[in-house]
């Protein structure tokens, strides 16, 4: 394992970035509001029985026809439009809570859905509520400290894990550059989640992140998500996000 960088690394390599003006989320409660780009592209290949449909002859061992009993499907999604984040207040344990829309062109839309971030990236949402899996994409880096100085090691990285029933993360951010407080960070992260199907989503994001304002300026995310149900078949969907900050009312003028 390697050393967490000291202090005086730490502040070498942050400069005198300010202090994130989220500090203390009641005294700094606005709106932020993001343009969104989405798209996902679908595959699936079912099969209704575990072996060919057709008939065989007897005799000559030839098939006579018919299917082998697979079906292909393929299906595209899109939309842009904005996402707007109210910052209500924060909690005991640190969580920021916030309230989010979709406002798309086209079928993404959703009503304002309660939510509570972390600086893990773990968020937890109303679960009454429509909540998209772009607003996600945003909803995790919200959280305070999630670029926390004192968990950046040598090689300028962090990571964060979490197993819970079925389910598994794994994620790790590299902090690529860092201009006065306007960084540039990459994410892997795998989902791995049991049971039937063996659902896994591997993900690769782009981070334009503004340390002095706690706000992702930007987010480019990747994600393919893949589901093998052995003889019965499999299912690929790929994922593109793009989030780019267009207003927020906390900014200083």
């Amino acid at each position: 394992m390697k050393l967490l960088l000291c202090a005086a690394t730490l502040a070498a390599f942050f400069g005198t970035v300010p202090a994130p003006a989220r500090a203390d989320a009641p005294a700094t409660m606005g709106t932020l509001v993001y343009y969104f780009t989405y798209d996902s592209k679908q595959s699936i290949s079912a099969r209704d029985s575990s072996t060919n449909a057709e008939s065989v002859n007897s005799e000559t061992g030839a098939l006579n026809g018919g299917t082998n009993g697979v079906s292909e499907y393929t299906g595209d999604l899109n939309d842009k439009g904005t996402m707007t984040v109210d910052v209500i207040g924060q909690e005991s344990d640190g969580g920021l809570v916030v309230k989010i829309s979709e406002q798309g062109e086209n079928v993404r839309r959703a009503s304002p859905a309660t939510c509570v971030v972390y600086g893990n990236t773990n968020v937890i949402c109303d679960p009454s509520k429509t909540v998209y899996s772009e607003e996600y994409t945003l909803l995790r880096f919200l959280g305070p400290k999630f670029v926390d100085p004192s968990q950046i090691d040598a090689d300028k990285q962090w990571s964060f894990s979490q197993s819970k029933a079925d389910e598994t993360i794994a994620a790790k951010y590299t902090l690529e550059s860092n201009a006065g407080g306007i960084m540039q960070i990459g994410e892997t992260r795998t989902i791995k989640e049991g049971g039937a199907g063996h659902l896994e989503t591997d993900v690769t994001t782009k981070i334009g992140y503004d340390f002095g304002r706690s706000v992702p300026a930007s987010v480019d995310e990747y994600a393919q998500q893949y589901t093998d149900a052995g003889i019965k078949g499999e299912q690929r969907t790929i994922y593109q996000t793009t989030l780019k900050l267009q207003s927020d009312s906390m900014a200083k003028q």
